[in-house]
């Protein structure tokens, strides 16, 4: 089996560097194109379904790709993104300036550390993976399933896949709309693609 995680497209959130985790902001103009480009490049694919996490600009990005496919975009809620609590809206200089123990924290200890009034990244990190396992379980072998996401919970799916130490998570980087293929054989998992790219670790 193989599944692609996509991450969705650019809001206008993104793209003023703002926290965004459960605010439920949409797609920017930019990430409507995102999406439509994302879409093109899937849709010679057989496709057996679209998840997406609850949110709009995920639920939009899936959208688009479900489409051409004529698949309905079905919701998987533990696929959503981190929740940023008191930092949502704030830009990274702003969050450097009103929680500066934080900061020093999350750069060298983020995968246990809690966001103020939100999530931890390991927990983000484990309803993700059950949420993914989830879709996984409904399917058949061979068959090609994408998931509509963000950052964290794909993130965090990636560095459980590779092995990886949460707390290394800067290790992967995720463009808005670019895909990740993750391949399950046997019951054994393995990354093969990242930002569309094949993965060379």
């Amino acid at each position: 089996m193989e599944v692609v995680l996509v991450r969705h497209g650019a809001t206008d959130w993104n793209l003023q560097g703002r926290c965004q985790g459960s605010s439920d902001r949409a797609l920017s103009e930019a990430g409507e194109r995102q999406a439509e480009e994302v879409a093109i490049n899937l849709s010679q694919e057989k496709l057996s379904a679209v998840y997406s996490s609850g949110l709009i600009r995920a639920r939009r990005t899936a959208q688009f790709i479900s489409r051409p496919h004529g698949l309905p975009v079905r919701i998987e809620n533990d696929v959503r993104e981190l929740e940023h609590g008191a930092l949502e809206g704030l830009t990274f200089n702003e969050i450097k300036e009103q929680y500066p123990d934080f900061i020093q924290r999350w750069r060298t200890e983020p995968a246990e550390l809690q966001v103020p009034g939100g999530e931890r990244l390991i927990d983000v990190q484990r309803r993700a993976w059950d949420g993914l396992n989830r879709i996984v379980n409904r399917h058949e072998n061979r068959e090609t399933v994408v998931v509509v996401s963000h950052n964290f919970p794909i993130l965090g799916i990636i560095c459980h896949v590779t092995g990886t130490h949460l707390n290394s998570y800067r290790s992967f980087h995720l463009e808005p709309c670019g895909h990740t293929r993750l391949q399950l054989d046997a019951g054994a998992w393995r990354l093969t693609h990242i930002n569309d790219k094949i993965y060379a670790p």
